[in-house]
């Protein structure tokens, strides 16, 4: 993502904006003013990767994580790197607040990552695991 977009998108106004308009039909349902920032870096095994954007929600209610990761040419294996990006940030999660085991009952974080294509052909791999 080049800094113009990624300055543009950071801003919490304009992050909640596209969650809003996809989740909840431009309705204002996520509030700017519940966003933090997260790290973008993932480590996976012995590997690391960035996100472009990953921000936290956390309303008193609610605790949520929400990813926009931009991708500028089709990736076949796109649906399949979201859900390592997805399963490396709950990992995370679950050990910077647990110590040895994740209580019963507990309500882990939901994780949305949203992949804005800018490329010029037409996106013509999965947009889903199932």
């Amino acid at each position: 993502m080049d800094i113009e977009s990624k300055k543009f998108l950071g801003q919490p106004k304009n992050f909640v904006s596209i969650f809003n308009a996809l989740l909840f039909d431009g309705q204002p349902v996520l509030k700017p003013e519940y966003l933090k920032d997260e790290n973008s870096e993932l480590v996976m095994n012995i590997s690391s990767k960035h996100v472009d954007i990953i921000k936290r929600y956390e309303d008193g209610t609610y605790l949520d994580l929400f990813v926009i990761e931009s991708q500028s040419y089709v990736d076949p294996s796109m649906a399949v790197r979201v859900m390592e990006y997805e399963s490396v940030a709950r990992m995370r999660y679950i050990r910077q607040n647990f110590k040895q085991h994740v209580p019963m009952h507990t309500r882990l974080p939901m994780i949305l990552t949203v992949v804005l294509y800018v490329g010029e052909s037409k996106w013509n791999a999965a947009k889903r695991l199932s």
